[in-house]
């Protein structure tokens, strides 16, 4: 055997990882005979490393009379370290944080919000949640942390770019078009202007919630319907009249709702209860086929749909449970109000309820 003095002798470093040219000596000594202790000496890492390489870059090769050996390949070396490094991916900064990780679970899966509203909610108790949204969702995808993919509220749809013909519903030659809409309705620089819809029980079921979105709080109003009928719409609008008195023309100073035979009323709806011959608000249609005209109601229903999935049947549902989904969905910290909540928003404009919803 050489002596360790030879010319393959190699001054100790202080980097704790053995590089790729470290392996390269390492074959070259392993096969010379070398022993782990002489190996380990010579490039200055402790002998547990030695084996540790030793073993992961074990390969069994044939020798001149076809009989197998075990020795040792920097190149297969080479290799499991990269698998390693690459599988071993960034540390997650929040997982030693019980506390952290536990509210997010209860808030996402027991009070349905979505990762940014959570953020927002722990932010305004105080806690140090030290890092961003997008790496909340890096971990979620990545490592399933704090929460599985499948368990994030809302995740976006891809819309078809496919073009639709708007155009006026043929039942409904009599109504006023979202074309005609002002555009500080349009804008949203105005408060008091509101989407209607509907959300409806399985097949079979009569009950079905009347929906009204202010479109620039996104204040929600949820109203119980014993059926879909033009009739229980106007008598809907005719119990929120009642309840906000004068303040009614105020506060909803407009409605936007789809062709749908249920709002076809157009004089029904309109006119006041209180005042005959008096009309209570303006009616905007959208054109058919056209949710995004009513995009702020559409995503109210899906907030909706957290607590009450397509299918369930409404009828057991009394007004007061509906009162509180109100107030959770005004209560809920959006992105486009910069965290506040609709209901925040509302007082900051001056735009009194004397109650979220009726």
């Amino acid at each position: 055997m050489e002596n360790t003095k030879d010319k393959t002798t190699v001054s100790r470093r202080k980097c704790k990882h053995i590089t790729s040219s470290d392996r390269q000596i390492i074959e070259k000594l392993y096969r010379k005979g070398y022993s782990v202790a002489q190996i380990a000496d010579l490039l200055g890492f402790h002998r547990s490393s030695i084996y540790r390489e030793l073993h992961r870059g074990r390969v069994i090769h044939l020798n001149s009379q076809l009989e197998q050996y075990v020795t040792y390949s920097a190149d297969r070396a080479d290799d499991e370290a990269r698998l390693r490094s690459s599988a071993h991916g960034p540390s997650l900064k929040i997982a030693n944080d019980f506390a952290l990780v536990s509210e997010f679970n209860h808030l996402i899966l027991h009070h349905k919000l979505s990762l940014y509203a959570a953020r927002q909610v722990i932010l305004q108790r105080g806690m140090d949640v030290r890092v961003s949204l997008r790496t909340l969702y890096n971990y979620v995808h990545r490592f399933g942390f704090p929460i599985l993919p499948h368990d994030l509220i809302h995740r976006p749809k891809k819309h078809s770019k496919k073009p639709v013909r708007k155009r006026l519903a043929h039942n409904n030659i009599l109504a006023q078009s979202i074309e005609h809409r002002p555009e500080y309705i349009n804008d949203r620089s105005e408060l008091g202007h509101h989407e209607m819809d509907t959300v409806v029980g399985p097949p079979g079921s009569s009950h079905v919630l009347l929906v009204l979105t202010e479109r620039k709080t996104r204040i929600e109003h949820i109203l119980l319907m014993k059926d879909k009928t033009q009739q229980s719409v106007c008598k809907a609008l005719n119990s929120l009249e009642r309840y906000y008195g004068a303040r009614f023309y105020e506060l909803f100073k407009s409605i936007t709702c789809d062709n749908g035979t249920e709002f076809l009323d157009a004089a029904g709806i309109t006119t006041s209860c209180r005042r005959k011959d008096f009309a209570r608000t303006q009616l905007f249609y959208a054109h058919p086929y056209c949710a995004s005209e009513r995009g702020s109601n559409e995503n109210a229903n899906r907030l909706i749909r957290r607590f009450l999935p397509k299918g369930t049947n409404l009828s057991s549902l009394t007004q007061k449970d509906l009162d509180h989904l109100a107030m959770w969905m005004n209560k809920y910290p959006r992105k486009l109000h910069d965290g506040s909540s609709a209901w925040q928003l509302s007082k900051v404009y001056s735009y009194h309820f004397n109650r979220i919803s009726v």
